[in-house]
């Protein structure tokens, strides 16, 4: 068979791991034609916010990968499978072989396939004679491509292996799927991760108290943290971006895109050279309150649906 290689798919690493995978995907089979912070906003990917006590890089994907990358896709009408696991459970050679054969059957179709790897990847193709499978992280040069053996596929830095495939799209309303991710948004701000220990993840806003208490005391990990604030700066900037453009089709919103912008340039102050904790801390403070006037403002623009949802307004 030799080597198949999807032209012209190339993941750039701009946002967060999985949105950068996930537009490059969906771009280069022209099902979605509009700037990556959109899809950021409106896969409400980009609202989610999650910390460890120790702010710890991982925790910004902490997750489950399953559930959320699936509801991803089905916001914006885009059909998935995908399969998840633990490369320790004896099973996994047999797991590993059904990923590989999802991952170059959806490449055969020409379409690529997400996978983790230290972070989300985009398989760009394989090959069969040397069993191995090409892949764009965006960090690689543009004009070529990683290689991974299939049977390295789940080993790295973490005890998970993850692969997404796609299969096709479903025409959406834009304005209905604009405001299912601002009710979205109100649910990850008011409401914890049910896959995470309570007392050492903060969700939402309580992602905040959180920070604030580990800043202080000096208690948490610094490298990890640069990190964890630089993917999140990534997140706040993109939602602004997203506010905003609602705002020019949808007025109302452009009081929450005000906000979301003021949000945005805190999170990028946070992650300025030099910056020290204190000063940090009063920045988080005052984000926490920022981001709290724009959930508000979201809670006006959907408010009936949000009443008709009260018992749990992340209801779909």
């Amino acid at each position: 068979m030799g080597v198949v290689l999807l032209k012209n798919l190339h993941m750039r690493a701009e946002s967060q791991s999985y949105v950068d995978a996930m537009y490059a995907v969906l771009t280069h089979q022209g099902w979605f034609d509009m700037p990556k912070p959109i899809l950021a906003g409106m896969t409400v990917s980009g609202f989610r916010l999650t910390v460890d006590r120790r702010l710890s890089a991982a925790s910004s994907t902490a997750y489950n990968w399953i559930a959320e990358n699936f509801l991803a896709c089905d916001f914006i009408g885009i059909t998935t499978s995908s399969r998840a696991g633990f490369a320790f459970q004896p099973t996994f050679p047999l797991q590993r072989r059904r990923a590989i054969t999802d991952i170059i059957a959806s490449v055969d179709r020409g379409v690529g396939a997400i996978f983790w790897h230290n972070g989300f990847v985009v398989v760009t193709g394989y090959d069969a004679d040397r069993e191995l499978l090409y892949y764009s992280d965006g960090s690689d040069s543009v004009e070529g491509y990683k290689t991974l053996p299939y049977d390295k596929f789940g080993q790295n830095g973490t005890p998970y292996w993850y692969y997404q495939t796609f299969i096709g799209q479903v025409p959406m309303d834009p304005l209905a799927v604009y405001k299912e991710s601002f009710m979205q948004a109100i649910f990850k701000w008011e409401t914890h991760d049910i896959m995470l220990p309570n007392g050492e993840y903060g969700c939402g806003r309580a992602a905040y108290e959180m920070i604030i208490p580990a800043l202080k005391d000096g208690d948490y990990d610094a490298d990890g943290s640069r990190s964890l604030f630089t993917f999140y700066a990534a997140a706040k900037r993109d939602i602004a971006i997203y506010a905003k453009a609602v705002g020019s089709v949808w007025p109302e919103v452009c009081e929450v895109a005000e906000q979301y912008g003021a949000l945005a340039g805190l999170f990028k102050r946070v992650v300025t050279a030099g910056v020290k904790d204190l000063e940090r801390v009063e920045v988080f403070r005052e984000a926490k309150s920022v981001e709290e006037r724009a959930i508000d403002e979201l809670k006006k623009l959907v408010r009936e649906t949000a009443a008709n949802r009260r018992h749990n307004v992340g209801l779909r």
